[in-house]
């Protein structure tokens, strides 16, 4: 953890050196062929890759460099315990990134004869709709000015210098977007591809702080930034690659299907279409890709920036919280919650506190501190033995949830559920069975 990580060159080594990376010098298709080894490095082991050559590119690819807990703790460089801890902190005191005159990140310049073919953006999943841009950290502000915005969105390919672009229309880029196509005005918009992980970490979360702030404070120093070429939006000085465009008003196109965070193939949709207008990068640069449908794209977009937020919306309405857990398994859309309740009815107000932190968050299990909220055997066991389906389990029909989720409808309007699965008042006699901690060294040694 004593590495200091600044880019995605020395995150890289960090991985390597921790004995979490597996180099791939054969050449590999990036239709499909480097997506099906990427899952398998994530179901073997669980490891990053990098490839060396990629057919019709000369840029090398890599996969999977967040996919585990581990690897996020590393890109932060504290414990894994720690990481919810230090997030919230940056939340509260974001830090100003810092204007610079010039970054490797604009070591070549292409304003002309643009082909976004000639990075290697992989088709992942076998029944995605095209090569798609997974990895891009959307970097937007309002045509009015104000503070910039940086988010997630996927992007189909659609041609050389065009790309059909994914947005939520409760996300702020879609705010942004509407403002500037209300004035028959494009989106300036700059994707940043490759670049310091913490980025990938605070780009995620929610919040009306400047992410890059968030970022600042996470590695205790202003994260240098330039201005892109064709517009004001600064983006970090050290990406590897920043494709620079503008979501065009007014226009649409089918765009999707694609392997999701929720393990199933989207819907098609009419999406606007973004103008390539720059590709800027460094002199050998690394093109990093998020393959669809993998753990690395729920713990990043759903569970490590989601956490600390869960945390304080829980916070407010009891001071008996002892810890909170996403579990991946759940897709973003699980939420549970460990406490020392004080009042019978408390756990209920805690699930509906839950569920408003995020419209991701569908179901909420409130547990007793007795139980493992990193173990969803126990999480199971306590509501199997802890909550009666009539008393316990709660809905609220008709609520913002997620669009991609296949319960809901178009917009994301669905059902969430809350589930009180913490012990009785009646059950209080019904003492669970503990054995004492025994170290097993003690008796299997010869």
């Amino acid at each position: 953890m004593s590495r200091s990580i600044s880019d995605l060159s020395t995150f890289i080594e960090a991985i390597g050196e921790a004995g979490q990376l597996v180099h791939v010098q054969k050449m590999v298709n990036r239709h499909h062929e480097a997506g099906e080894v990427i899952a398998a490095c994530e179901k073997n082991g669980n490891v990053a890759v990098l490839f060396h050559q990629v057919e019709g590119s000369r840029i090398p690819l890599c996969g999977n460099l967040l996919g585990s807990v581990d690897r996020v703790a590393l890109a932060l460089g504290v414990e894994k315990p720690r990481i919810q801890e230090v997030l919230d902190a940056a939340l509260k005191c974001p830090l100003a990134p810092e204007t610079v005159a010039e970054g490797s990140c604009q070591e070549v310049i292409l304003r002309e004869n643009i082909d976004l073919e000639e990075l290697p953006i992989p088709t992942h999943a076998p029944e995605d709709a095209g090569a798609y841009i997974t990895s891009g950290l959307v970097f937007a502000k309002s045509v009015n000015g104000g503070r910039q915005n940086i988010s997630y969105h996927r992007m189909e390919v659609k041609g050389k210098d065009r790309l059909g672009i994914f947005i939520n229309e409760w996300r702020h880029l879609a705010n942004l977007y509407n403002e500037a196509e209300s004035l028959g005005q494009g989106l300036p918009i700059a994707v940043v591809i490759g670049c310091d992980p913490v980025h990938y970490i605070t780009a995620g979360l929610r919040t009306d702080a400047d992410e890059l702030g968030v970022s600042g404070a996470l590695r205790k120093n202003p994260v240098p930034v330039v201005r892109c070429i064709n517009s004001d939006i600064l983006v970090p000085a050290t990406s590897e690659i920043v494709i620079e465009g503008i979501i065009l008003p007014r226009e649409r196109e089918l765009e999707g299907p694609l392997g999701e965070f929720t393990g199933h193939y989207s819907k098609t949709w009419e999406n606007p279409l973004v103008k390539v207008t720059a590709i800027t990068h460094r002199k050998n640069p690394v093109y990093q890709t998020i393959n669809s449908a993998s753990r690395e794209h729920v713990l990043l977009g759903n569970v490590i920036p989601r956490e600390p937020v869960l945390a304080d919306f829980v916070g407010f309405v009891s001071s008996g919280i002892l810890d909170v857990h996403i579990p991946p398994c759940g897709s973003g859309f699980l939420a549970v919650v460990q406490v020392n309740k004080s009042n019978p009815g408390e756990p209920k107000n805690i699930a509906m506190a839950a569920m408003v932190s995020n419209v991701n968050i569908k179901n909420v299990i409130v547990v007793d501190g007795d139980v493992d909220i990193y173990d969803m055997q126990d999480v199971l066991w306590a509501v199997s033995n802890r909550a009666s389906p009539l008393r316990d389990f709660f809905t609220v029909p008709y609520s913002q949830c997620h669009e991609l989720d296949p319960t809901c409808d178009v917009r994301g309007v669905g059902t969430k559920l809350g589930i009180d699965a913490t012990l009785k008042e009646e059950s209080k006699k019904a003492r669970r069975v503990v054995y004492p901690v025994r170290d097993l060294k003690d008796y299997l040694q010869q």
